[in-house]
C-alpha cells in the first residue's frame, strides 16, 4: 500500500515538472514570436531577390510576399549555416546551433521560399526546399 501510494506521488510530481516545462516553453516561444515576427516580415521583404538589395533577375510574380507567410515558426540554429557540430572555432557556429531563428515559409510557388531571421544578429536569410 505504502510502496503504491510513493509510486503515484512520484508518477503525479513528474506530471507536474513536465507540465510547467511545457507551459514555460510554450509561453516563450509565444513571447518570442509576438515580439519578432513583424521585424522578421520586414527583414524578409528587404532580403527578397525583388528589393534594391536583392537579385533583381527574378520574374516578380514567382517572388513571395513575406507580409503573408504560409507558416511562421521559432527554431534553434539556422539550418543553412553550413557549419558541422563539431566545428566549434568557426565563427559561424553559434548561429547555426545557438540563436534563436523566426522561420517564415511560403508556400504560394514551387520551390518554397524559406526565410529565417536571426534574432540576435537582425538579418534575414533566404533560402528554398
Amino acid at each position: 500500500m505504502l510502496r503504491a501510494l510513493v509510486l503515484m506521488l512520484a508518477v503525479l510530481a513528474g506530471v507536474k515538472v513536465w507540465t510547467q516545462e511545457r507551459l514555460y516553453r510554450d509561453g516563450a516561444r509565444d513571447a518570442l514570436l509576438l515580439a519578432y515576427r513583424d521585424r522578421a516580415i520586414a527583414a524578409c521583404q528587404m532580403s527578397a531577390p525583388d528589393s534594391p538589395a536583392g537579385r533583381a533577375s527574378v520574374a516578380p510574380a514567382s517572388l513571395p510576399l513575406w507580409t503573408r507567410p504560409s507558416s511562421v515558426s521559432l527554431s534553434i540554429g539556422r539550418s543553412s549555416a553550413p557549419v558541422s557540430i563539431w566545428e566549434i572555432n568557426n565563427e559561424l557556429w553559434p548561429a547555426r546551433f545557438k540563436h534563436p531563428h523566426v522561420v517564415l515559409t511560403s508556400k504560394d510557388h514551387l520551390p518554397y521560399e524559406v526565410c529565417e531571421y536571426d534574432v540576435i544578429e537582425g538579418r534575414a536569410y533566404l533560402t528554398q526546399l
